[in-house]
This record gives C-alpha cells, structure tokens and sequence, in this order.
C-alpha cells in the first residue's frame, strides 16, 4: 500500500493502442518515497459494510480487504464472484504503478453492481486476497496479479 503520493499519471502506457478508450479517465496519483509509512491494519478503524449477503471491510491506509458473511469470514474469492462477478473483461492491459506489469480492466453496464465499487477506496491498490489486488476509479475494475493462473482463471469464458 503507497502513501504520499505526487502527481497524476496514467495507468496505462503509451502502447495500449488505444484499448483504453471508453474507459474514462483511467489516472492514478504517481506512489512516492518520500512520507511513506505503512499502517498496521490494528491502528485502523476497519468497518463492514453490507452487499447483499457480503460484507466488506476494505482499508486504503493500510491496504487490506476483509470479507464476511453472516456466519463468518468468507473466502476472498467468494467475496469478489459476489460484487464483480458479472463485470465484462475489457482486455489485459500494461500498467504503470500497479503491483503487476499488467491489469485486467473490468466494467459493468449495471448501475447497481457499479456501486458494488464504493465499498472500495478509490485509486487505492489494495490487497484482496493471495496474489490479487484490487483497484478502481468508481467506473472500472482493476484487477493486478503475477501468477499467470490466477490470470487465465480470471480471464476465463471473457
């Protein structure tokens, strides 16, 4: 998780050949050294909030999600299939301050599944389960990994 951060910039590099476009304005701030600070998820207030039958508690200063259900904690994965599950890939594209060289980009034509977003801390890069982080701009869905089976399992049927 970054903290202090400097300017704007793109997300995407220059040669995504326009695979960008129709996504709006995709800009994240620039992550900086300088009063960087990583914050204990105790010394944070993490509160749930309620979707459906999930609740999520997600932190953008110390870059955690937690995922619950009214038994208990959820898998993560079960918590992503229930407010992204039916976003449409837009395609995998080269990132710039992301976790990963590359992202999966997600959007949805649904009002309501778009708000799921809100639970999330916007332009955040938060870490939602092992080897997967999350991110987004209240329009797309960012999804950063390394593991190219995570990434066939996400891009799967698209």
């Amino acid at each position: 998780m970054w903290s202090g951060f400097g300017s704007d910039a793109s997300v995407f590099g220059p040669q995504n050949g326009g695979l960008t476009a129709g996504l709006g304005n995709l800009s994240y701030p620039v992550p900086t050294l300088s009063g960087m600070r990583r914050i204990a998820a105790d010394e944070c207030d993490h509160r749930p909030v309620w979707i459906g039958r999930v609740a999520v508690s997600a932190c953008g200063d110390c870059g955690t999600v937690d995922w619950f259900s009214d038994t208990g904690p959820i898998d993560p994965a079960e918590g992503m299939a229930h407010l992204f599950g039916s976003y449409d890939l837009v395609g995998q594209i080269d990132a710039l301050h992301a976790p990963s060289p590359t992202v999966l980009a997600y959007t949805t034509n649904s009002a309501r599944k778009r708000r799921n977003l809100t639970v999330m801390p916007v332009h955040t890069w938060l870490r939602v389960g092992p080897d997967l982080w999350l991110s987004h701009d209240n329009e797309t869905l960012l999804l950063a990994t390394n593991h190219q089976l995570l990434i066939d399992n996400l891009t799967r049927g698209a």
